[in-house]
Protein backbone atom coordinates (compact mmCIF):
# COMPACT_ATOMS: atom_id res chain seq x y z
CA UNK A 1 0.00 0.00 0.00
CA UNK A 2 1.54 3.86 -0.38
CA UNK A 3 0.51 6.38 1.72
CA UNK A 4 1.37 10.24 1.27
CA UNK A 5 4.69 11.57 3.22
CA UNK A 6 4.26 15.38 4.13
CA UNK A 7 5.64 17.59 6.18
CA UNK A 8 3.88 18.90 9.17
CA UNK A 9 3.75 22.48 8.24
CA UNK A 10 0.81 21.92 5.37
CA UNK A 11 -1.75 19.33 4.75
CA UNK A 12 -1.75 18.17 1.05
CA UNK A 13 -4.77 19.34 -1.30
CA UNK A 14 -4.90 16.18 -2.49
CA UNK A 15 -3.81 12.55 -1.77
CA UNK A 16 -2.64 9.70 -3.14
CA UNK A 17 -3.85 6.70 -2.00
CA UNK A 18 -3.33 3.58 -4.10
CA UNK A 19 -2.65 -0.13 -3.86
CA UNK A 20 -0.30 -2.12 -6.19
CA UNK A 21 -2.36 -5.65 -8.19
CA UNK A 22 -0.14 -7.73 -8.75
CA UNK A 23 -0.45 -10.03 -11.94
CA UNK A 24 3.20 -11.57 -12.40
CA UNK A 25 2.53 -15.13 -10.73
CA UNK A 26 -0.98 -14.52 -10.42
CA UNK A 27 0.09 -13.13 -7.16
CA UNK A 28 -3.45 -10.65 -6.59
CA UNK A 29 -4.76 -11.00 -10.14
CA UNK A 30 -6.41 -12.92 -11.90
CA UNK A 31 -6.78 -16.41 -10.57
CA UNK A 32 -8.52 -18.12 -13.22
CA UNK A 33 -8.18 -18.07 -17.12
CA UNK A 34 -12.10 -17.70 -17.30
CA UNK A 35 -12.86 -13.99 -18.46
CA UNK A 36 -16.21 -13.81 -16.50
CA UNK A 37 -14.38 -14.51 -13.31
CA UNK A 38 -11.18 -12.56 -14.19
CA UNK A 39 -14.07 -9.78 -14.61
CA UNK A 40 -15.65 -10.13 -11.81
CA UNK A 41 -12.57 -10.45 -9.71
CA UNK A 42 -11.23 -7.06 -10.63
CA UNK A 43 -14.45 -5.34 -10.44
CA UNK A 44 -14.56 -7.16 -6.67
CA UNK A 45 -10.76 -5.94 -6.10
CA UNK A 46 -12.06 -2.07 -7.11
CA UNK A 47 -15.16 -2.00 -5.07
CA UNK A 48 -12.88 -3.23 -1.89
CA UNK A 49 -10.98 -0.31 -2.70
CA UNK A 50 -13.51 2.30 -3.45
CA UNK A 51 -14.90 1.31 0.16
CA UNK A 52 -11.82 2.02 1.89
CA UNK A 53 -10.90 5.49 0.03
CA UNK A 54 -8.29 4.40 -2.30
CA UNK A 55 -8.51 6.73 -5.07
CA UNK A 56 -5.51 5.40 -7.27
CA UNK A 57 -5.17 1.34 -8.60
CA UNK A 58 -1.44 0.47 -9.82
CA UNK A 59 -2.04 -2.71 -12.23
CA UNK A 60 0.57 -4.41 -13.55
CA UNK A 61 -0.07 -5.03 -17.24
CA UNK A 62 3.82 -6.13 -18.69
CA UNK A 63 5.22 -8.23 -16.03
CA UNK A 64 7.67 -10.03 -18.53
CA UNK A 65 7.99 -8.59 -21.83
CA UNK A 66 4.46 -9.70 -22.22
CA UNK A 67 0.81 -8.00 -22.02
CA UNK A 68 -2.27 -7.85 -20.30
CA UNK A 69 -3.63 -5.70 -22.73
CA UNK A 70 -4.26 -5.84 -26.66
CA UNK A 71 -0.88 -5.44 -28.01
CA UNK A 72 0.91 -5.88 -31.74
CA UNK A 73 4.08 -5.58 -29.94
CA UNK A 74 4.16 -8.49 -27.49
CA UNK A 75 2.33 -11.46 -26.49
CA UNK A 76 -0.64 -12.07 -24.15
CA UNK A 77 0.28 -13.23 -21.20
CA UNK A 78 0.49 -16.96 -20.00
CA UNK A 79 -0.79 -15.39 -16.42
CA UNK A 80 -3.58 -13.86 -18.04
CA UNK A 81 -5.12 -16.89 -20.30
CA UNK A 82 -2.93 -20.02 -19.48
CA UNK A 83 -0.73 -19.95 -22.70
CA UNK A 84 1.14 -16.80 -23.73
CA UNK A 85 -0.03 -16.00 -27.20
CA UNK A 86 -3.44 -16.53 -26.25
CA UNK A 87 -6.07 -14.05 -26.83
CA UNK A 88 -8.94 -14.05 -24.21
CA UNK A 89 -11.98 -16.01 -25.13
CA UNK A 90 -14.11 -14.65 -25.40
CA UNK A 91 -11.75 -11.71 -26.52
CA UNK A 92 -12.12 -8.21 -23.99
CA UNK A 93 -8.74 -6.41 -23.11
CA UNK A 94 -8.49 -6.33 -19.59
CA UNK A 95 -6.24 -2.89 -19.57
CA UNK A 96 -9.36 -1.04 -21.21
CA UNK A 97 -11.60 -3.00 -19.02
CA UNK A 98 -9.32 -2.02 -16.07
CA UNK A 99 -9.57 1.72 -16.87
CA UNK A 100 -13.58 2.14 -17.38
CA UNK A 101 -13.98 0.17 -13.95
CA UNK A 102 -11.70 2.01 -11.96
CA UNK A 103 -12.62 5.40 -13.29
CA UNK A 104 -16.44 4.86 -12.90
CA UNK A 105 -15.23 4.08 -8.40
CA UNK A 106 -13.45 7.95 -9.11
CA UNK A 107 -9.68 5.32 -8.86
CA UNK A 108 -7.30 6.60 -11.00
CA UNK A 109 -5.63 3.61 -13.40
CA UNK A 110 -1.58 3.90 -13.07
CA UNK A 111 -0.28 0.81 -15.44
CA UNK A 112 2.69 -0.87 -14.04
CA UNK A 113 5.54 -2.19 -16.47
CA UNK A 114 8.42 -3.94 -15.64
CA UNK A 115 11.00 -2.15 -17.96
CA UNK A 116 13.87 -5.14 -18.43
CA UNK A 117 12.52 -8.74 -17.18
CA UNK A 118 12.58 -11.21 -20.39
CA UNK A 119 11.56 -14.41 -18.40
CA UNK A 120 9.88 -15.35 -15.16
CA UNK A 121 11.14 -18.93 -14.21
CA UNK A 122 10.62 -21.60 -17.04
CA UNK A 123 11.71 -20.62 -20.38
CA UNK A 124 8.86 -23.16 -21.65
CA UNK A 125 6.34 -22.58 -23.65
CA UNK A 126 7.80 -19.59 -24.88
CA UNK A 127 5.78 -17.55 -27.65
CA UNK A 128 6.99 -17.39 -31.00
CA UNK A 129 6.21 -13.26 -30.83
CA UNK A 130 8.11 -13.04 -27.30
CA UNK A 131 11.04 -10.97 -27.67
CA UNK A 132 12.41 -13.90 -25.82
CA UNK A 133 11.99 -16.04 -28.90
CA UNK A 134 12.82 -12.63 -31.63
CA UNK A 135 15.53 -11.28 -30.48
CA UNK A 136 17.92 -13.40 -28.62
CA UNK A 137 20.91 -11.08 -28.78
CA UNK A 138 18.96 -8.63 -26.32
CA UNK A 139 18.83 -11.28 -23.88
CA UNK A 140 20.88 -11.54 -21.01
CA UNK A 141 21.08 -14.62 -18.69
CA UNK A 142 22.21 -13.38 -15.43
CA UNK A 143 22.10 -14.83 -11.61
CA UNK A 144 22.30 -18.01 -10.04
CA UNK A 145 25.18 -17.29 -8.68
CA UNK A 146 24.47 -16.17 -4.70
CA UNK A 147 23.71 -12.24 -3.91
CA UNK A 148 25.85 -9.55 -1.63
CA UNK A 149 25.11 -10.01 1.89
CA UNK A 150 22.96 -7.39 3.23
CA UNK A 151 19.02 -6.78 3.52
CA UNK A 152 17.77 -9.08 0.46
CA UNK A 153 14.73 -7.28 -1.20
CA UNK A 154 11.63 -9.62 -1.32
CA UNK A 155 10.02 -10.83 -4.57
CA UNK A 156 6.75 -10.47 -5.45
CA UNK A 157 6.01 -14.18 -3.42
CA UNK A 158 7.09 -12.23 -0.32
CA UNK A 159 10.38 -14.45 -0.34
CA UNK A 160 13.61 -14.28 -0.54
CA UNK A 161 15.08 -13.80 -4.54
CA UNK A 162 15.83 -16.44 -6.32
CA UNK A 163 19.23 -17.75 -6.62
CA UNK A 164 18.06 -19.12 -10.32
CA UNK A 165 19.00 -17.44 -13.50
CA UNK A 166 17.21 -14.06 -14.51
CA UNK A 167 16.59 -12.86 -18.29
CA UNK A 168 16.31 -9.97 -18.79
CA UNK A 169 16.58 -7.62 -21.75
CA UNK A 170 19.87 -5.70 -22.14
CA UNK A 171 19.61 -2.08 -20.88
CA UNK A 172 22.81 -1.38 -22.38
CA UNK A 173 21.74 -1.54 -25.70
CA UNK A 174 19.98 1.68 -27.65
CA UNK A 175 17.87 -0.87 -28.99
CA UNK A 176 16.31 -2.25 -26.08
CA UNK A 177 16.12 1.05 -24.83
CA UNK A 178 14.12 2.02 -28.08
CA UNK A 179 12.06 -1.15 -27.67
CA UNK A 180 11.01 -0.48 -24.05
CA UNK A 181 10.28 2.76 -24.47
CA UNK A 182 7.96 1.87 -27.73
CA UNK A 183 6.12 -0.42 -25.80
CA UNK A 184 5.37 2.30 -22.86
CA UNK A 185 4.25 5.08 -25.48
CA UNK A 186 2.15 2.36 -27.23
CA UNK A 187 0.01 1.92 -23.90
CA UNK A 188 0.33 5.88 -23.46
CA UNK A 189 -1.41 6.76 -26.64
CA UNK A 190 -3.89 3.98 -27.08
CA UNK A 191 -5.27 4.02 -23.21
CA UNK A 192 -6.52 6.76 -20.92
CA UNK A 193 -4.02 5.67 -18.29
CA UNK A 194 -4.03 8.61 -15.10
CA UNK A 195 0.10 7.16 -14.89
CA UNK A 196 2.91 5.17 -16.32
CA UNK A 197 4.59 2.88 -13.05
CA UNK A 198 7.81 1.07 -12.60
CA UNK A 199 8.94 -0.50 -9.38
CA UNK A 200 12.75 -1.41 -8.68
CA UNK A 201 13.49 -4.01 -11.20
CA UNK A 202 16.41 -2.89 -12.92
CA UNK A 203 19.30 -4.32 -13.20
CA UNK A 204 18.92 -7.76 -11.05
CA UNK A 205 19.44 -8.48 -7.09
CA UNK A 206 21.06 -11.78 -8.07
CA UNK A 207 23.73 -9.81 -9.24
CA UNK A 208 25.61 -9.52 -12.80
CA UNK A 209 29.51 -9.26 -13.15
CA UNK A 210 30.94 -9.68 -17.22
CA UNK A 211 27.49 -10.45 -18.94
CA UNK A 212 27.11 -7.37 -20.16
CA UNK A 213 31.01 -6.46 -21.11
CA UNK A 214 30.57 -7.11 -25.08
CA UNK A 215 27.90 -4.16 -24.91
CA UNK A 216 29.58 -2.24 -22.83
CA UNK A 217 32.86 -2.63 -25.31
CA UNK A 218 30.61 -1.50 -28.34
CA UNK A 219 28.17 1.02 -26.59
CA UNK A 220 30.33 2.65 -24.10
CA UNK A 221 29.09 6.07 -24.82
CA UNK A 222 32.47 7.01 -23.77
CA UNK A 223 32.14 5.58 -19.98
CA UNK A 224 35.00 3.80 -19.03
CA UNK A 225 33.65 2.07 -15.82
CA UNK A 226 30.85 -0.31 -16.29
CA UNK A 227 29.05 0.64 -13.24
CA UNK A 228 28.44 4.39 -14.14
CA UNK A 229 27.27 2.79 -17.33
CA UNK A 230 25.33 0.70 -16.37
CA UNK A 231 23.49 3.57 -14.03
CA UNK A 232 22.79 5.68 -17.17
CA UNK A 233 21.77 3.26 -19.08
CA UNK A 234 18.59 3.09 -16.72
CA UNK A 235 18.54 6.88 -16.70
CA UNK A 236 18.47 7.30 -20.36
CA UNK A 237 15.49 5.16 -20.76
CA UNK A 238 13.56 6.74 -17.58
CA UNK A 239 14.08 10.01 -18.94
CA UNK A 240 13.25 9.44 -22.20
CA UNK A 241 9.90 8.30 -20.76
CA UNK A 242 9.62 11.15 -19.06
CA UNK A 243 9.88 13.07 -22.01
CA UNK A 244 7.81 11.47 -24.39
CA UNK A 245 4.73 11.15 -22.27
CA UNK A 246 4.96 14.69 -21.51
CA UNK A 247 5.18 15.56 -25.23
CA UNK A 248 1.96 13.89 -25.67
CA UNK A 249 -0.12 13.30 -22.78
CA UNK A 250 1.21 15.83 -19.77
CA UNK A 251 -1.73 15.09 -17.69
CA UNK A 252 -0.32 11.60 -16.93
CA UNK A 253 1.87 10.94 -14.19
CA UNK A 254 5.04 9.07 -14.10
CA UNK A 255 6.36 7.60 -11.31
CA UNK A 256 8.98 5.08 -10.09
CA UNK A 257 9.23 2.98 -7.13
CA UNK A 258 12.53 2.05 -6.44
CA UNK A 259 14.17 -0.11 -3.60
CA UNK A 260 14.13 1.74 -0.09
CA UNK A 261 17.81 2.20 0.68
CA UNK A 262 20.07 4.53 -2.17
CA UNK A 263 23.45 3.91 -1.06
CA UNK A 264 24.69 2.23 2.51
CA UNK A 265 25.19 4.70 4.82
CA UNK A 266 22.70 7.46 3.53
CA UNK A 267 21.81 8.81 5.55
CA UNK A 268 24.25 8.14 8.39
CA UNK A 269 23.12 4.60 10.25
CA UNK A 270 21.48 2.78 7.74
CA UNK A 271 22.97 -0.28 5.98
CA UNK A 272 21.59 -3.25 4.14
CA UNK A 273 21.68 -3.22 -0.30
CA UNK A 274 23.05 0.00 -1.96
CA UNK A 275 20.19 -0.24 -4.86
CA UNK A 276 23.04 2.53 -6.46
CA UNK A 277 25.45 -0.02 -6.54
CA UNK A 278 23.57 -3.65 -6.79
CA UNK A 279 21.19 -2.86 -9.03
CA UNK A 280 22.44 0.47 -10.63
CA UNK A 281 19.00 1.94 -9.79
CA UNK A 282 20.16 6.12 -9.15
CA UNK A 283 16.73 7.60 -8.20
CA UNK A 284 18.73 10.60 -6.89
CA UNK A 285 19.22 11.56 -10.41
CA UNK A 286 15.63 11.43 -11.53
CA UNK A 287 14.91 13.71 -8.77
CA UNK A 288 17.68 16.35 -9.62
CA UNK A 289 16.85 15.79 -13.27
CA UNK A 290 13.36 16.47 -12.49
CA UNK A 291 12.08 13.22 -14.95
CA UNK A 292 9.83 11.54 -12.46
CA UNK A 293 6.34 13.33 -11.31
CA UNK A 294 6.55 10.49 -7.92
CA UNK A 295 8.74 8.70 -6.28
CA UNK A 296 7.33 5.94 -3.70
CA UNK A 297 10.90 4.36 -2.18
CA UNK A 298 9.86 1.20 -1.07
CA UNK A 299 10.12 0.98 2.74
CA UNK A 300 8.72 -1.95 4.20
CA UNK A 301 10.71 -1.82 7.72
CA UNK A 302 9.77 -0.85 11.28
CA UNK A 303 11.08 2.23 13.22
CA UNK A 304 14.67 1.53 14.49
CA UNK A 305 17.85 -0.72 13.80
CA UNK A 306 19.54 -0.13 10.73
CA UNK A 307 16.66 0.18 8.40
CA UNK A 308 15.05 2.50 10.68
CA UNK A 309 11.68 4.13 8.47
CA UNK A 310 12.16 6.90 11.01
CA UNK A 311 15.44 7.86 9.61
CA UNK A 312 14.54 6.76 5.71
CA UNK A 313 11.69 8.29 5.30
CA UNK A 314 12.45 11.86 6.25
CA UNK A 315 15.55 11.40 4.26
CA UNK A 316 13.53 10.78 0.82
CA UNK A 317 10.62 13.47 2.10
CA UNK A 318 13.64 15.98 1.86
CA UNK A 319 15.48 14.40 -1.33
CA UNK A 320 12.00 15.15 -3.05
CA UNK A 321 10.96 18.44 -1.63
CA UNK A 322 14.37 20.27 -3.06
CA UNK A 323 13.38 18.56 -6.32
CA UNK A 324 9.37 19.49 -6.21
CA UNK A 325 8.45 16.14 -6.55
CA UNK A 326 5.46 13.91 -5.04
CA UNK A 327 6.73 11.23 -2.23
CA UNK A 328 4.19 8.44 -1.39
CA UNK A 329 6.15 6.15 0.67
CA UNK A 330 5.16 2.15 0.61
CA UNK A 331 4.02 0.30 3.50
Amino acid sequence: FLTLAVGAEQAPKYEFRAAWIATVLRLDWPSSSTVSSQQSQLIGILDKMRAANFNAAILQIRPACDAFYDSDIEPWSNWLTGTEGKAPDPFYDPLEFAVEEAHKRGIELHAWFNPYRAKKGSTSGVSSEHVFIKHPDWILTVGGKGRQKSIVPLDELGTEQSKEADYILDPGKAVVREYVLGVIMDVVNRYDIDGVHMDDYFYPYSGITTEDQATFNEENRGFTDIGNWRRDNVNLLVKAIYDSIKTVKPWVKFGMSPFGIWKSDTPPGIVGTSSYSAIYCDPIAWLNGQYIDYLTPQLYWPFGGEQDYGTLMPWWAGQTKKNNRHLYTCL
